[in-house]
């Protein structure tokens, strides 16, 4: 990998952290300040039955205003009282009174408790549910006008709203804002996403997911430290020092190149080799060279070959075939194209029912336990700190496994461990004869950060497994509805605390079934390590059936001789095929 894909996966890199300071900023800016009713200057009250009328002054929150009179402030309730006798019992009549000043969270400004404290979760729904439009919308724009322009307008913007959340009057406008953010959101994560993917080859195709393991939870950390040191001034202050990381997106339009995938699939060689030739100068090769390859290698896309008979070719990231025969002119897939594809063709609608079933799995789970993350300790940022840092070691097992023992093995275990580190949390938290145990709390935080480190180490190896299973033609848009359908349950997941308190036992159980029933669909999907990226449909259909078959011969026992000889023969041509493969793929701009 040369420098100048050095230089673009930095780049690209750079949106994780403002996405994690953006998604999880909700944590810290939206946190429940303890409070209780405050007092009222005067008050006046009579009972139902009209005998009771009466006059004073409260000066604190529990005073005896009469030998016989008490009046108590509650959480969200006053309750008067006449020695033994409750006379009144009704809502706060003067607003509340909080712990902290009232600025530090937006829940306290506009006093979103009690009947309103299911409020500050809709926010974080809201974002969701934008979220989930963004991801299905900005991807299809981005197959069809490009990645690029793409992801830089939508950074932007999100820079823009980002602004201007800090100056909002009132929670109507914050909620419609969070909704634009949540969308932007996901068109500036999941477009650098697929440029970072295209741009590298099959070999180093890993490195993003190995480097984003790590610079999600250092955005994570980075986002408390921030929110830590921010802790004594207004929320709004605190959104604008986040927001003010992503004011480097003014300049990325002449720092990100376009994916030469997307020009070529499209058919924009000319400009697919301007960035070659830019791509070659900056690594210092030859680039007469480098372009006397791309042009030989048949990238004339405008063309259908048959698919049956080609060969594979490779050159720094780009990976397509060889025509052999040419059938038939074809043009780029229209959006209607891409969408029957996912309905008509039974092998990606397997496919992507599984991924987004994974999506929807590891989404809530991850977002449960950050978002109860607080309740492990007392202290607010220690709890938070400590969930985040699990994803460290995570990051560091997918970093040594994802190529030793491939894609679909990482996530079955993976999910396995974090289904049964749930199981144990919900037997330790509900079974009554558990409470005994000697150090029982201890016990339970082990447990959450176990369960933590696998659906973090799950959710890694499907960033990097989803775009791979797919097509060039509807690889953002097959990533833009598995991201769509996570949003679905980031949209639940703020509401498991209440849950909890009804039924303690549901979410950690319902997480376990999950994540176990997912470590059994994973062994349906193929295994992407070593395979290049399909460019079409046919391409990805072969290779189904290749994938496949040899699960098939693996299974069998006592071939034939003949057989044996004759798949021997045929793993040799696979094997001349992937030297060719490999061959190619040493070459470098």
């Amino acid at each position: 990998m040369g420098s100048y894909q050095r230089r673009q996966c930095l780049f690209l890199m750079l949106p994780v952290l403002d996405c994690a300071f953006h998604i999880m900023s909700f944590i810290f800016i939206g946190k429940f300040v303890p409070h209780k009713c405050a007092n009222v200057s005067k008050w006046e009250s009579t009972s139902s039955s009209g005998r009771l009328n009466f006059s004073h002054r409260i000066r604190n929150t529990s005073e005896d205003l009469s030998p016989r009179l008490l009046v108590t402030m509650g959480t969200c309730s006053i309750t008067v009282t006449n020695q033994s006798e409750q006379i009144y019992h009704g809502a706060c009549l003067n607003g509340y009174e909080y712990a902290e000043p009232v600025d530090r969270s937006f829940v306290s400004e506009w006093d979103l408790v009690c009947e309103k404290e299911a409020l500050p979760d809709l926010s974080q729904t809201v974002m969701s549910l934008g979220m989930m439009c963004g991801a299905f919308l900005f991807t299809v724009l981005a197959d069809k006008f490009g990645r690029k322009p793409t992801y830089v307008i939508c950074h932007i913007c999100l820079l823009s709203i980002a602004l201007v959340i800090a100056f909002v009057p009132d929670f109507a406008t914050f909620l419609v804002l969070r909704f634009l953010l949540g969308a932007l959101q996901q068109g500036t994560a999941l477009t650098s996403w697929i440029l970072m993917l295209e741009l590298l080859p099959t070999s180093k195709r890993e490195w993003p997911s190995r480097v984003g393991v790590f610079v999600w939870p250092s955005g994570l950390l980075l986002l408390g430290l921030v929110c830590f040191l921010c802790r004594d001034l207004s929320w709004r202050y605190t959104e604008l020092v986040l927001a003010s990381f992503s004011c480097y997106s003014l300049i990325q339009w002449w720092l990100v190149d376009e994916s030469i995938r997307w020009f070529t699939v499209n058919g924009k060689t000319s400009k697919a080799e301007q960035i070659i030739a830019k791509a070659a100068k900056k690594n210092r090769v030859d680039t007469v060279e480098v372009l006397g390859k791309y042009r030989s290698a048949g990238y004339d896309l405008s063309l259908t070959v048959n698919p049956k008979e080609t060969a594979h070719v490779q050159i720094d990231g780009l990976s397509v075939k060889r025509p052999s025969v040419v059938t038939a002119p074809s043009q780029p897939p229209g959006r209607d194209q891409i969408f029957s594809a996912f309905v008509k063709n039974k092998h990606i609608l397997k496919l992507i029912v599984i991924i987004c079933f994974m999506w929807f799995t590891d989404s809530l789970a991850y977002m449960t336990l950050i978002f109860t993350s607080q309740s492990l300790t007392d202290d607010f940022y220690q709890g938070y700190i400590l969930n985040v840092l699990v994803e460290l070691p995570a990051g560091f097992v997918f970093s040594i496994f994802i190529n030793r023992i491939g894609r679909r093995y990482c996530a079955i275990a993976a999910h396995q461990i974090s289904g049964v580190a749930l199981l144990v949390l919900v037997l330790l938290a509900n079974i009554p004869a558990a409470a005994g145990i000697p150090g029982i709390h201890i016990l339970f935080i082990v447990s959450s950060l176990v369960a933590k480190f696998g659906v973090t180490l799950g959710f890694a190896v499907l960033w990097l497994y989803t775009p791979e299973l797919f097509p060039t033609t509807i690889r953002t848009t097959a990533f833009g509805l598995a991201s769509l359908v996570s949003r679905v349950a980031g949209m639940v997941a703020p509401y498991s605390r209440t849950i909890s308190r009804h039924f303690p036992w549901a979410p950690g159980a319902t997480l376990s079934v999950l994540c176990l029933g997912v470590s059994v669909l994973v062994k349906f999907l193929p295994e992407t390590q070593g395979h290049d990226l399909p460019q079409t449909v046919a391409e990805m259909e072969l290779w189904l059936q290749d994938s496949q078959g040899r699960r098939a011969e693996g299974t069998r026992v006592g071939d034939a001789a003949h057989n044996t000889q004759a798949n021997g023969a045929t793993e040799n041509t696979r094997t001349g095929g992937a030297a060719e493969n490999q061959a190619f793929e040493e070459e470098k701009f």
